[in-house]
């Protein structure tokens, strides 16, 4: 049964993917192409929804693969993929918009992994009206200051210059700002909705929360500290990778530029 899901998961979003490249970018021939192209690749809203469609897709998809590895036994389990994938997104093309709806698609994406591979502190340790309150709010959170931490950083050094250094330099802080913000929202939401289910419930026998800062404690080295390395080290690379290949340019602002009507 769980195959049937994953595998399912997995497919939906690869035929998202297809269809994007089909259609958006015309890597390969459809008959009637011009047609589709006046009624979809010239409408920016039907280019926005495949480009974010694209966006759910591939974070959805790291999340599984980041399920996937915590079943080989390493000793800790992570969220790094899903983590550094969200980050990308968030800065990539340098957009309030990208930003906010980069960790919407997280939560989403978590609140959804929950009915098929529950994690053991929420999905199997608390009912589902309590999941949207644990798994959106702090994702949204989370890419929504990082983005405001670079884009104030982004101000503060613009007497540098343009460079590639001040960009890693914006990217790894602004990173560390959005993995510290999810970490203390995220048990924070958690700590909240175990102490509301034992008040509405009754349970106050040997049910105390450990609190925010010892659970953080807890998690330190089997989850904080491999999860932050590994995004900050890889999202100043990946960002002005993916910048570079499509056009971006080193800012993420070469299609605000560009952007001129088509006649």
């Amino acid at each position: 049964r769980y195959c049937t899901l994953i595998f399912s998961a997995v497919f939906l979003p690869v035929q998202t993917i297809l269809f994007f490249f089909i259609f958006y970018r015309k890597k390969i021939f459809v008959p009637y192409s011009d047609e589709i192209e006046v009624c979809m690749v010239n409408n920016n809203k039907a280019s926005q929804i495949a480009k974010y469609a694209v966006v759910f897709a591939i974070i959805f998809i790291a999340m599984l693969i980041d399920k996937a590895i915590s079943f080989i036994p390493v000793g800790f389990s992570m969220a790094a993929c899903v983590l550094l994938v969200t980050l990308t997104f968030c800065f990539l093309d340098n957009s309030w918009m990208s930003a906010f709806l980069s960790g919407l698609f997280f939560g989403i994406a978590s609140f959804l992994k929950e009915f098929f591979l529950p994690s053991g502190i929420l999905g199997s340790a608390l009912p589902v009206q309590y999941w949207l309150m644990v798994t959106i709010p702090p994702r949204v959170l989370m890419t929504t200051l990082a983005f405001g931490t670079y884009r104030i950083l982004q101000r503060l050094t613009v007497g540098t210059g343009n460079t590639k250094k001040r960009q890693i330099v914006c990217l790894v802080c602004s990173a560390f700002v959005g993995l510290a913000v999810n970490t203390l929202a995220f048990v924070s939401s958690l700590e909240l909705a175990r102490y509301i289910y034992n008040l509405l419930h009754g349970f106050t026998q040997g049910t105390e929360n450990k609190g925010v800062f010892v659970m953080i404690y807890g998690l330190l080295v089997t989850n904080i500290i491999p999860e932050y390395l590994i995004s900050m080290v890889c999202v100043s690379p990946l960002v002005l990778g993916v910048r570079r290949g499509l056009k971006l340019g080193v800012d993420g602002n070469n299609r605000k530029r560009d952007e001129v009507p088509m006649a």
